[in-house]
């Protein structure tokens, strides 16, 4: 009897070992391996005319939003935050947020959106067509660089919360006519076999030519690295850096939005023990936004713009404590970069108190400099 009892433990073993073997294997075989440059089609794009093009020195609006794959509202926590969840508990909930984040781009009414966290076809957020909606909403050119596609997420490790199938990414949509958008693959990647299963950091760079110009302006949006040690991080910014400046010696106005998951300059103070952060980090254990490193943008005389009133991302550690949003953790890591040739008029961050994101959204108006 015991023999037996062994014998099928034994076997229970073996197939446990194959089938995790066999699943790494074929997440190995479609992992997504993006090139290092792919050019993204521009659906919707206006007709090359000059009443399309921007013009110089009139005000703009320009908008960064992630929208969390309209999944992470003020009811939810995630899994790698210290939360428990991955999904949401019904595709009515993706489907009420999706509403809600089209009425605050609605209202914001901006010529340029920068979205990240955008759903296609994505267990996670119920299959719900994300970019399609948003595309849709805004009618106006558009494109998205994936950064996450993976045929099965296997986590959280709960099944009723696994992510499962993904394919999301960065979108952006202009007023303008669009002459060329590409997706541009960032540096760094997890160690295997986290890598297989893990996003692909990318900048999807749109170019929009100026009327009566040779000059182009040049609007990069990324979303950066989270939960690595800060080493992924610091890669992606020297290769942001590389683009930036070489569009900007060029005589391109350039602008760099997104969720940089970083804290920004001017929210943070850096001391021996660490950084000391505007919105304090409550518990050493919780996630930090370490500080983004300021002097190669002062020396070259790039501008950051930012609210520093408002805090635009919350720890998913817990759903949204409304009663008492003091004991929320809160970040400051969205925002713009702009290049020395454009005329920061007003960067606001909307209070939307987390109803629908994680995030808070960024209004940058700007006016590029005769």
């Amino acid at each position: 009897m015991l023999k037996r009892l062994v014998k099928i433990a034994m076997i229970l073993v073996i197939v446990i070992i194959s089938s995790a073997l066999l699943f790494i294997v074929t997440l190995q075989i479609f992992e997504y391996r993006p090139d290092d440059l792919t050019i993204l089609s521009v659906e919707q794009n206006l007709e090359d005319l000059p009443q399309n093009y921007i013009q110089k020195n009139q005000d703009i609006k320009i908008l960064t939003f992630n929208i969390g794959y309209a999944s992470l509202s003020e009811t939810e926590d995630f899994a790698m935050d210290g939360g428990s969840k991955g999904r949401m508990d019904s595709k009515t909930s993706v489907e009420i947020n999706l509403t809600g984040i089209a009425d605050i781009i609605t209202a914001s009414n901006p010529d340029l959106i920068l979205l990240q966290e955008v759903d296609v076809d994505s267990d996670r957020s119920y299959n719900t067509p994300q970019y399609s909606y948003f595309a849709e909403l805004s009618a106006m050119p558009v494109t998205l660089g994936y950064n996450y596609r993976c045929i099965f997420v296997p986590f959280p490790f709960n099944p009723s919360q696994m992510m499962g199938k993904v394919n999301s990414g960065i979108m952006t949509a202009t007023n303008y006519y669009v002459s060329d958008a590409t997706r541009v693959q960032l540096p760094g990647s997890f160690s295997w076999p986290l890598r297989l299963a893990n996003l692909k950091r990318c900048a999807v760079i749109t170019r929009i030519p100026i009327d009566g110009s040779n000059q182009e302006l040049i609007i990069i949006n990324v979303h950066l690295s989270a939960y690595d040690d800060g080493t992924m991080r610091l890669q992606e910014m020297a290769a942001l850096q590389e683009l930036m400046q070489t569009e900007y010696e060029k005589g391109n106005y350039v602008i760099v939005g997104g969720d940089f998951n970083q804290t920004f300059p001017g929210a943070y103070t850096q001391n021996l023990d660490g950084y000391d952060y505007l919105f304090e980090l409550k518990n050493p254990a919780f996630w930090q936004a370490y500080g983004m490193d300021d002097a190669w943008f002062n020396e070259r005389g790039w501008q950051f713009a930012i609210d520093l009133s408002l805090p635009t991302c919350r720890l998913l550690h817990q759903a949204y404590d409304t009663e008492n949003p003091s004991n929320n953790q809160y970040y400051l890591i969205d925002g713009f970069i702009v290049s020395a040739n454009i005329e920061i008029r007003s960067v606001i961050t909307r209070d939307e108190k987390f109803k629908f994101s994680d995030h808070n959204p960024v209004e940058l108006i700007f006016r590029i400099k005769p």
